[in-house]
């Protein structure tokens, strides 16, 4: 070929160079990745739309929102069967028992997964729950037989830990926190604990803020005890109404713990002013106290005093508009 000549136009190309057009067939994981932000991507196309309507027309939407998972369920459980040895098959068997309990793969997915949890290493599955959104019941029963089963393995801490945060307003859930404050106290999800029983609505919250409180030294883990304490007595108070001197009993005690927590928090100006707070609503709003004084202007932008009214049955509806 002289100098300068073009190269014949048939002429194959170097088999080392690969047609830009060529697509890399996806791994697991980019599929998995592909079907999560599309899934995610159907769900804010359903809301964004739900946002412009009211009604009857709003709660379709909402309901289709909730159905998106079941759309999704058989490409994740087919994920999962043609990757059975990859990472990616737990990733996409977890999902479905996470987002699509309504499909009709949600039991086998639902077995997998408690396969898995129950042979699964602690220190993988403790990763593998952290991971996890809510406590799914399924999950959450196989969780807690793991747990009984390797219950001499200081790493079950992290899997009770995890069923005690995740789901302390079920029956399970409680069980998990009795078994961490009993075996664990000094657990780093000791004070997480303790703040969700001081929110209410938990069976034996007080009893089992107490063991915390005789059993730990950790000086923030005592405060958020007895901050949590302070604040389940006092939501008792409140359930006392019928019976004053139960309630004023249950009161004083509500008292002796928010107090110890605003000394415990004297370093933490913000977790202290909270007991202040918790404190001065106990000792002046709690149901059977007298309503602090009130001045404002009526409607007619005349000025008035709740004490006016004393001795007169009183309704006062507090209302805005934006």
């Amino acid at each position: 070929m002289s100098q300068g000549q073009d190269k014949p136009k048939d002429e194959k190309k170097d088999s080392s160079v690969k047609d830009k057009d060529e697509k890399k067939p996806l791994s697991p994981k980019e599929q998995y990745d592909a079907l999560v932000k599309d899934f995610r991507s159907q769900q804010n196309e359903i809301l964004a739309e739900a946002r412009k309507t009211k009604g009857p027309e709003q709660q379709k939407l909402f309901e289709k929102y909730m159905e998106v998972g079941k759309e999704f369920a058989d490409k994740f459980y087919k994920l999962a069967e043609d990757n059975a040895k990859d990472p990616v098959a737990a990733d996409a068997l977890f999902w479905i028992v996470q987002n699509a309990a309504s499909s009709e793969v949600y039991k086998k997915a639902a077995d997998k997964v408690m396969a898995l949890v129950a042979d699964m290493p602690l220190a993988d599955l403790s990763k593998r729950l952290n991971m996890t959104r809510g406590a799914n019941p399924t999950v959450l029963d196989a969780v807690l037989k793991r747990a009984e089963k390797d219950e001499k393995d200081p790493a079950v801490a992290d899997l009770l830990a995890w069923a005690a945060t995740n789901a302390y307003y079920m029956p399970a859930g409680q069980k998990a926190i009795e078994r961490l404050i009993d075996k664990y106290p000094d657990h780093a999800s000791i004070e997480r604990v303790c703040a969700m029983l001081g929110q209410g609505g938990v069976p034996k919250a007080d009893e089992m803020l107490r063991t915390i409180l005789a059993k730990t030294d950790k000086p923030k883990v005592k405060a958020a005890a007895a901050l949590a304490l302070g604040q389940a007595l006092a939501a008792k108070t409140d359930q006392l109404a019928d019976m004053p001197a139960e309630a004023d009993k249950v009161a004083a005690e509500g008292e002796k713990y928010l107090t110890m927590a605003i000394d415990l928090y004297k370093d933490s100006a913000a977790q202290k002013k909270a007991a202040e707070q918790e404190l001065k609503a106990l000792r002046t709003l709690r149901v059977g106290k007298e309503v602090p004084e009130i001045k404002a202007g009526d409607l007619d932008g005349k000025e008035f005093k709740l004490s006016d009214y004393r001795g007169k049955v009183v309704l006062l509806d507090f209302w805005g508009h934006w």
